[in-house]
Parts: C-alpha cells; structure tokens; sequence
C-alpha cells in the first residue's frame, strides 16, 4: 500500500511540474503577455480591431491569378483600417519567434499612369516590405485588400469598395455596378446595391473596379507562364465564392437586391435576392452576332475583339430568332453571342441556354461560360429568346440539315400548347416520327410552323392513345380538329404521323 502511495504522489509531482513547464515555455515568447498564435504570417495595429496577435488576423494561402493555383508563398487578407497614422504591421509567427515587418523604401503609391488596365481604378499601395517597426497606412477609412508574396517579399495594400459586373449586370462586362452603400467598421463591413436589374445571364464580384492586382509581372511559372498576380473578383456561387472563379450564372431575371458582407476573420457572405420583375424586353433592335475564337472566318480564328455575322431577329410577338447558318467552329477556342462590337451591351454564354438539336452534344462549357467545341466542324445555329420569360433556346444542328417539317404539341409532352416550343419531328415527305415523354391522360396535336396554329393536324371522335385518323386543319378560318389523347400511362412512346394516309400511331417505346 504504501508503495502504491509512493508511486501515486510522484506521479502528481510530475504532473505538476509538466503543466508549469508548458506554461513556461508559452510565456516566454519574446515579450510581456504575449499572446498565443499558431505559425503564420499576422496583420495587427491600433488601426485595426486587432491591437494584439489574433487568430482573425492570420493571412491566408490564395490563388495566382495567372494560372488560377493556389500559391503557398501568395498569402492575402480582407480587413478594415482607420485612416491615419495608426495603422497596422505585418508579423510573423515561427515558434517562439517573431518577425514585424513595415513598409521598404520603395513602397508607395500606385496612381492611374502606373497601373496597368485590368487593375483597381483606384489609388493603391505596393512595393517592399522590410523588417521594421514602421507602420503601413492608409489616409481613409475603409476596407482594405492586403497581399504579400512571401518569396518576392513585395506587398500591396488596396482601397476595396465591391460591385458586380457582367453580361447579366446594367454595365454588361465592361463596367461594374457598384454596391456602394455601406457604413465603416472594423468588424464587419455590408456592401450593397438596391434596384439593379439583372438578366438570365453571368456575372461576377468585383472590387473596386479592377480584375487583379499584379506584384510582378516576370516570374517564371513554368511552361511559358509568367507572372505573380492576386484576384480582385470572386466567381463560383453566390454560396460558395472563389477567388477568381468561374462566372456567376444568374437563373432568372428581375430586380435584385445585393450585397457583399465582410467580417474580420471570416469568410464573405453574399446575397442576392430578387425584388421585382423587370420590364419585359423588346430585341427587335438588338443586333447580335458571334464573338470568340472559337469561330473560324476565312480559315483565321475571328478573336475576342469582332463580332462576326451580326444580325436582327425575326420577331413572332415576344419570341425573337437569330440564325446563323455554315458557321465553321474550332475545338481550339471557345465563343459567346455578343450585341454589337462591345461588351457594353448583351452577351450570351453557354449557362444561360437551353442547347437542343442534333448536334448539341457537340459543344460544352468552360469556366468563363463560353461555348466550347468539342471537335471542329461546320454547323447551323439559331438562338430564340422568350422576351416573356427570359428563357433562351439555342438550336445547334449540322450545317445543311433541313428545318423540321412538322412539330407536336399539347399538354400531353413537354411543350405545352405553346406555339412557340412545339417539339420537332423527324422526317420527310409526309412521314414524321419523334420519340418523346408523354404523359398520362392528356392530349396532343402536330403544325407545321413554329408560332402557328394552322396548318395543324388533329384526329376525329375515333381517335384513341395508340392510333387513328388525322384531321387536317389548313387556315384558322377552319375549325379545330378534336385533339389527341395519350396513353394511360406515363413514359417514353414514339409517336408517328403519315399525312399521305392520313393516320397516326403511339407505341410504348
């Protein structure tokens, strides 16, 4: 027993001596009541909301906007600072080391003749950074995008007010919409935008209208890359926001309400929330045609910088057709649908469509929401918007293939009774077949032109689900023909009509 007690008492001393040996060792950490931080590299300073070391503080590991990697030695981070003389350092931590850095010599302001195009329009900071105890500032309050590149030991410090821009935005992809709405804290900071309307389009986060902000433009990544730039824009998803990431694609049109919140620490919350609808649209006028070089004219890829076969649509009520036709695509580039010779204006990408046809699966998308071949080729191509509900229908078809001759209809298959998105038939010479989903208990009909209703087929009183006579209907000023109905039973069927004979048929598929 007393052996047991012996043992038990050292075990205690040595407990004790271990928790006041770990405490020591915390305590010495190159000052007064240090505070504990993991290893990293730390913004502080009295104009900051962290007077002292802080795990909110900590900079954070981001991409190279130059090949969209992220680079260990690009560390980044979004925090509010008081104008003035207080400032902020950049520390960093290793162990019980710590490093304070302030600006180098050559650290200044960046003005308009010394920024280049796709950076912020704004005046910003950039340069060294030095071991010192000197303080970086800044002369306004506000919201800061601090980077440094840890290999280059180059800094930049940017003044950040966001905004959205792209095809869905009021500025297209030439001039951002600015949240600028917003009151001062270094806590937490709420950009945002009332009454901004947005189409079926993409877009993206940007601040301060600038795409990136570039620390050097010649270091080699590699297989021809070069460069060591930071993102100034966030893609993704409204959700799930990446630095630099794909295009935004908004779902439906209307009025929206946006914003952009910032909190120390944290990550950015966005929203955006639709208010109203927006005026329907009259495209008449617009003249649209294809951008990218993804389109080849005269054997030479057409390039980013021409629109090439501009034109105006058909009009048919709120249903506008533009159509291209022998249009030569490349594998090698991508393309969009832009208006005029401009990004001011509509551009149309790959996330904003419905892509049907017989050569839809010829073409995908990438990350700036582009229309992407998958092989080169020589197609016809027609876009169709709905004006009434902002829904875009792009028809991709290989080039010579005949128009449809004839076209279902009803509430029986997908179109509906919408004139306008009757689904077409295979065939010719009056034999037309199309294998679809029908469902149950409904009823069909089949026209010839998209947006009419005669000529029209239908059937008579001994019509049934699997087959019978056609009723042909040839101008409005004739009477409906009684309508098809469908099985009973949901699925896939094909249907098939001989307008020589004058019959139809509906088989389970």
């Amino acid at each position: 027993m007393k052996k047991n007690l012996f043992k038990l008492s050292w075990l205690l001393i040595a407990a004790f001596v271990s928790f006041t040996a770990c405490n020591n060792d915390d305590d010495d950490n190159g000052g007064d009541n240090p505070i504990l931080v993991e290893d990293g590299i730390y913004v502080k300073g009295a104009g900051t909301a962290l007077a002292d070391l802080d795990a909110k503080g900590m900079m954070k590991v981001t991409r190279n906007e130059v090949l969209q990697e992220e680079r260990a030695d690009l560390l980044e981070i979004y925090i509010a600072v008081k104008g003035g003389t207080d400032g902020f350092n950049i520390v960093e931590v290793a162990g019980s080391t710590q490093t304070v850095y302030g600006p180098g010599t050559d650290y200044v302001v960046v003005g308009e003749a010394d920024r280049d195009g796709d950076e912020p329009k704004v005046d910003f900071w950039r340069g060294s950074y030095t071991e010192s105890a000197d303080k970086f500032t800044v002369t306004a309050d506000g919201l800061y995008h601090v980077m440094i590149d840890k290999e280059l030991k180059k800094v930049a410090v940017v003044p950040v007010v966001w905004g959205v821009i792209g095809a869905a935005t009021p500025g297209g992809w030439s001039n951002s919409t600015a949240l600028s709405t917003y009151t001062f804290d270094l806590n937490t900071i709420t950009f945002a935008g009332t009454e901004i309307e947005l189409t079926k389009a993409d877009y993206k986060f940007r601040y301060s209208d600038g795409w990136k902000v570039i620390l050097d433009t010649e270091y080699d990544l590699g297989n021809g890359s070069k460069g060591i730039k930071v993102n100034t824009n966030f893609g993704g998803a409204v959700d799930a926001l990446v630095p630099g990431g794909a295009n935004i694609a908004n779902a439906e049109g209307g009025v929206y309400t946006i914003e952009m919140k910032w909190t120390l620490g944290g990550a950015y919350a966005a929203t955006v929330t639709k208010t109203g609808e927006s005026t329907i649209k009259d495209y008449t006028n617009t003249e649209l045609g294809l951008v990218g070089d993804g389109i080849i004219v005269a054997d030479t890829a057409n390039g980013w910088n021409f629109t090439t076969g501009l034109s105006k649509p058909v009009v048919s009520n709120t249903t506008y057709t533009w159509s291209w036709e022998g249009v030569e695509v490349s594998a090698a580039g991508s393309f969009k649908f832009r208006e005029g010779q401009t990004w001011d204006n509509m551009s149309i990408g790959y996330p904003q469509v419905t892509v049907e046809g017989g050569a839809a699966s010829n073409f995908g998308t990438n990350n700036d929401g582009n229309f992407v071949p998958v092989a080169d080729g020589v197609f016809d191509i027609t876009l169709k918007i709905e004006a009434a509900t902002e829904t875009y229908t792009v028809t991709i078809e290989a080039a010579g293939t005949p128009d449809p001759e004839m076209y279902m209809l009803g509430d029986g298959c997908t179109a509906g009774w919408d004139n306008t998105k009757a689904l077409p038939m295979t065939g010719t010479n009056g034999e037309y077949t199309i294998i679809t989903t029908l469902t149950a208990g409904k009823y069909i009909k089949f026209i010839t032109t998209l947006g009419q209703w005669a000529p029209m087929y239908g059937t008579d009183a001994n019509g049934t689900s699997t087959g019978g006579n056609l009723v042909f209907r040839e101008t409005e000023a004739v009477a409906d023909p009684a309508s098809i109905p469908t099985p009973a039973t949901d699925g896939t069927y094909t249907v098939s009509i001989n307008t020589n004979t004058l019959t139809y048929t509906i088989t389970a598929k």
